[in-house]
């Protein structure tokens, strides 16, 4: 490892053991699933090596950082803001298709989602096209669940992307109140 770094990893771990940090809701969420727990995250940060640094144009780079809690490998991506806030982005075991091993990184072969969407803005990682079982979010109150919608997977993060044309479509749906379920979970399937 570069002695820049060394540094930020020194950084990372100092505001890890003071507690000194935020978590995205991404990484909420995964701690509410219990995907992860909260000392499973605090050990890859405080016993980790910085694996990628992703940059991006429009923010601070990204730190991938790799440890092993109960000698099982995961992944987390966090990143240092414009206040010098250490940022905890996003956590995950690595798997195939993108990782050979958790420290190799696969190449992805498949047709982008479309032309103009191929890496994800949280990650940098490849979008492929699928087709979403259930994809359901929240709109004044109630709980719409929305079947069949075409859309571009990041294979690492999760991050889904649904196009402005389906999105219109869904929202249209949900205006004209095209759907069936009980009054707090509202359920239609999506008709390219």
């Amino acid at each position: 490892m570069s002695k820049k770094l060394t540094l930020i990893m020194d950084w990372i771990k100092s505001r890890t053991k003071d507690r000194i940090y935020f978590n995205s809701e991404h990484m909420v969420r995964y701690l509410t699933r219990r995907t992860f727990s909260i000392s499973e995250i605090e050990t890859v940060l405080a016993e980790g090596s910085i694996l990628e640094t992703h940059s991006h144009p429009l923010r601070n780079d990204c730190y991938l950082v790799l440890a092993y809690p109960d000698n099982k490998p995961i992944h987390v991506m966090c990143t240092k803001d414009k206040d010098e806030n250490l940022i905890v982005l996003y956590a995950y075991r690595p798997s195939e298709p993108t990782w050979k091993d958790e420290r190799t990184r696969r190449q992805v072969k498949g047709q982008p989602m479309d032309e103009n969407l191929r890496k994800c803005f949280f990650c940098n990682s490849d979008i492929e096209p699928i087709t979403v079982g259930n994809f359901d979010f929240r709109w004044e109150g109630s709980l719409y669940v929305i079947k069949g919608v075409p859309a571009g997977l990041c294979v690492q993060c999760g991050e889904k992307y649904i196009s402005a044309e389906a999105s219109k479509k869904i929202v249209a749906k949900i205006e004209k109140k095209d759907f069936t379920g009980k009054d707090d979970v509202l359920v239609f399937e999506y008709e390219g």
